[in-house]
Formats: structure tokens, C-alpha cells, sequence
């Protein structure tokens, strides 16, 4: 498969190396260890059992993949009952772990965990799809309760904060288009998880005098995203930059410090057979160029501020401005 069309304006992270990127794929309807034979067959290594509910997948041809039920109250039954195995104890918390784990079934997914890789090698990562596809691993649409979806975590090129707002900008200014073109599932769209930013946040950042320094930078993203639960969420780059300012303002309980941005917004959408990572991954380009295009991204920045002052402004105005823009990037 080409490579044509996959790599971002900025290759080199802030280690002025080849920037990685790494997957997060959620699904139900297929076990925790199917799932993992599946990537074994793909990609050969060695798996290891850490308790019913997580497993891995190490020595692979491109590293190590974590298979896991994404729900902390099973991750953390399933731990305690292998302890009570190995110490002979009554196992409680299993049986609880047993029975949370059928009901729950259909609703809290497995997630396939990739290791990062290369840019140039995402469409190796992309064989998953259509294997995920063929054993009836079921997405999004399965169920009016299921909120599954892709999480995306590019490596971020530089750790400064002119860096940083570009992305965020820019993403501001293409959230209307990504939420439009991804068409993103209803039931995902209501819950929590996926939450835009704040419009008095938005209005904020982008303002042509809002120059901040990084300290402040991550204070006022603090000030008005005190949570995971946005389309682009920063708390793991912001921790890994400046960890004890984020846990005195946020649960740091789930975050995973990183340098990287942590973009949640697409659905699993397996049951379309034109979907795939590398459609994601190329939507996600949109944002890393626009980043990279100050005089753009301040021209736009100046249109919206303008259309946001206007009293009744229609849903889709800005998005029928924004397009065409897209189209040219």
C-alpha cells in the first residue's frame, strides 16, 4: 500500500526524531484473546496473560500491543482475583469480574492498544481492520448503547507553546468540518467523552494577542478543560510536561503522561468496508497542516472571531466557510 498522502508538514518530533504515532481501536464481539491471536498471526511475537482482563502482545514485528477491556472496575476485579489465585485466597473479586464482564458484554469494548510506529509504517497497523472486520468484531453501530472509537497519539513535534496552540487553533477552527465529514455516531456524540472545548476557551485562544507562555498556556487549558473528556485531550501531554500542576487541578487517576496529543473524536465505523485507520489518519492531516500554516490559520481565526460576534449565526455558517479552505490544505 503507498504511503502517498500520509506524512504531516512538521516529520521530526521534539526530539528531532521521526515522529511515531499510535492507535487506541475499541470493539466488542470479540474475546480479549482472540483479539490477540488475531494480532499474533499479523505481526508474529509472544503473548503474555496479565489477568482475564488484560493481555499483551510483546516481540512483535512492530512492538508491543496491550489487549484490554476498557473498564477500570473489571481491569482492577481482574488483577485482585489472579492475586487470590496465586495465594490460594477465596476469589471473590473474580466472580464479581465474571459476571460484571457478561453483563457488560456488548457495551464496554476491548481495545486494541498499538505500540507507536512510524508514519510510514500506519499502513501495516491498518492490516488490523480488515481482520477486526472479517472475525465479527462489531463497531459503534452495533448497539443505541455502544460509544466505541479510534483514539489517534501523534508524537508532538516541538514541547513550546507556540507549537502547541497552533494545533489547538487549528483544531478549534476544524472541529464543525471533522465532526461534519467523520459523522460522528449519535450516541457518541451525547456522551461525555468527546466533548468540544468551551466556547469562552475558544474565543480566547484564539485571539491575534494571545501569546501566552507555557506555564500559562497549560494554566488556562487547566482553567477550562479541568477533564479527559474532550475530542483533543492535552491532560496526558500537559502531565508529562508539568505533572504536578496537573494533578493539583484534575483526577490524574486515568491519565497516562505522554508527549502526545491524545485526538479521540473518530468512531470505529468496522462495518463500513471504505473505513480504515489510514481514513483517519488522514482526516487528522487536515489539522496538522493547518497548524503549520500560521498565515492561514490566523486569517481564519480572525473569520471566526467576527462570525461568533454576529447575534444569530446558523449551525452550519461556519462550516460552509470553512470547506473550501479544507480543500485547498
Amino acid at each position: 500500500m503507498s504511503n502517498k498522502g500520509l506524512f504531516p508538514p512538521l516529520m521530526q518530533n521534539y526530539a528531532q526524531q521521526e515522529r511515531l504515532v499510535g492507535f487506541e481501536i475499541e470493539y466488542v464481539g470479540l474475546s480479549i484473546q482472540d483479539s490477540t491471536k488475531l494480532l499474533q498471526k499479523l505481526y508474529s511475537g509472544t503473548i503474555q496473560v496479565h489477568n482475564h482482563q488484560q493481555w499483551s502482545l510483546v516481540n512483535s514485528a512492530l512492538g508491543t500491543f496491550n489487549i484490554e477491556m476498557d473498564a477500570q472496575i473489571l481491569k482492577n476485579l481482574a488483577k485482585k482475583s489472579a492475586e487470590n489465585v496465586k495465594q490460594k485466597k477465596v476469589d471473590i473479586e473474580g466472580y464479581l469480574e465474571k459476571t460484571i464482564s457478561y453483563v457488560l458484554q456488548n457495551v464496554v469494548p476491548i481495545e486494541i492498544i498499538t505500540p507507536p510506529v512510524l508514519i510510514s509504517q500506519i499502513a501495516l497497523l491498518n492490516q488490523i481492520i480488515p481482520e477486526l472486520r472479517k472475525n465479527k468484531a462489531k463497531d459503534t453501530h452495533s448497539s443505541l448503547l455502544a460509544a466505541f472509537g479510534v483514539h489517534i497519539n501523534p508524537d508532538v513535534p516541538k514541547l513550546n507553546s507556540t507549537t502547541i496552540l497552533s494545533y489547538l487553533q487549528a483544531y478549534i477552527l476544524l472541529n464543525d468540518w471533522l465532526r461534519d465529514v467523520i459523522k460522528v455516531d449519535l450516541t457518541r456524540e451525547i456522551s461525555p467523552y468527546i466533548d468540544e472545548y468551551p466556547e469562552n476557551y475558544a474565543l480566547k485562544i484564539l485571539q491575534p494577542s494571545y501569546k501566552p507562555s507555557l506555564s500559562n498556556l497549560i494554566d488556562d487549558y487547566l482553567l477550562y478543560n479541568y477533564t479527559r473528556n474532550r475530542s483533543l485531550d492535552l491532560l496526558p501531554l500537559f502531565a508529562y510536561m508539568d505533572d504536578m500542576k496537573v494533578r493539583n487541578h484534575v483526577d490524574f487517576t486515568l491519565i497516562k503522561p505522554r508527549p502526545t496529543f491524545h485526538y479521540r473524536l473518530p468512531n470505529t465505523n468496522l462495518h463500513s468496508t471504505s473505513w480504515d485507520l489510514i481514513v483517519e489518519w488522514r482526516r487528522w492531516l487536515v489539522v496538522e497542516k493547518l497548524a503549520a500554516n500560521e498565515r492561514l490559520r490566523m486569517q481564519l481565526s480572525e473569520d471566526y472571531l467576527k462570525q461568533k460576534k454576529e447575534v444569530f449565526m446558523p449551525t452550519t455558517k461556519w462550516l460552509n466557510h470553512i470547506t473550501p479552505y479544507v480543500k485547498e490544505l
